[in-house]
């Protein structure tokens, strides 16, 4: 790994580390149109290995954000976004195959509005007057 790539995985580190549980949830959002943005320029260039190792990224990023739902507590909103994230997953599956880039789009452009609606969820929270004393932890459950 070259200096740069290593000071790139510190500052996200530290990003991540340092976000409350909406904003990690978005930042994840963010990792998931990354890598699907990888894939769509992968496969225009037609690198299917390139694009391979996205979707794979991709299904780790949806399989993170599953994760942090809090399924047991019997949120809607839990149960409802694990049922969007199970179906971005056959989505992704299906356009990999298909080599659809237009489903890769619309499921990058569904994880921009659900990381809208998280960094949106953190300011109101920030702004209720959240205490400044809690510090997340990385793999806290944010719905």
């Amino acid at each position: 790994m070259n200096a740069y790539a290593k000071s790139a995985d510190t500052y996200l580190t530290q990003r991540i580390l340092g976000a409350s549980p909406e904003q990690q949830a978005a930042l994840i959002m963010e990792a998931g149109q990354l890598h699907l943005g990888k894939a769509i320029r992968s496969l225009n260039e037609n690198n299917l290995p390139a694009a391979v190792n996205s979707f794979l990224r991709v299904s780790e990023v949806i399989m993170e954000a599953t994760a942090r739902l809090d399924l047991e507590g019997g949120s809607e909103l839990a149960q409802n976004l694990k049922r969007l994230y199970d179906f971005w997953t056959a989505e992704i599956m299906l356009a990999s195959k298909a080599r659809d880039t237009a489903r890769l789009a619309a499921v990058a452009k569904g994880m921009g509005e659900i990381r809208t609606a998280w960094e949106q969820f953190h300011e109101k929270k920030a702004g209720a007057g959240a205490p400044a004393t809690t510090r997340p932890q990385l793999g806290d459950q944010v719905v």
